[in-house]
């Protein structure tokens, strides 16, 4: 996002691809009404990520694919004593 508007500022005005993405036009727009778009689109990316997590967490275990027991993904499987 801020190299889009960086770059908006930049290119010379009337340029046809001066802000790659209308939604961050800023000579349509105005900054604040820019910032807001990117506040609504932050919003709802999150939302939607967490709405992805929430799905895998509740998913249920098909025969083809059943789901491993969770274990700490952090250390090494490997035996030892630095494990």
């Amino acid at each position: 996002m801020t190299f889009a508007l960086i770059r908006g500022e930049l290119l010379t005005p009337g340029t046809k691809t001066r802000y790659t993405y209308p939604f961050i036009d800023v000579a349509q727009y105005g900054y604040a009404r820019v910032a807001l778009n990117a506040v609504v689109l932050g919003i709802a990316f999150y939302a939607l990520g967490l709405l992805l997590v929430a799905a895998d967490r509740f998913r249920p275990a098909s025969a083809l694919a059943p789901r491993p027991l969770r274990e700490n993904r952090i250390s090494s499987p490997a035996g030892g004593p630095l494990k």
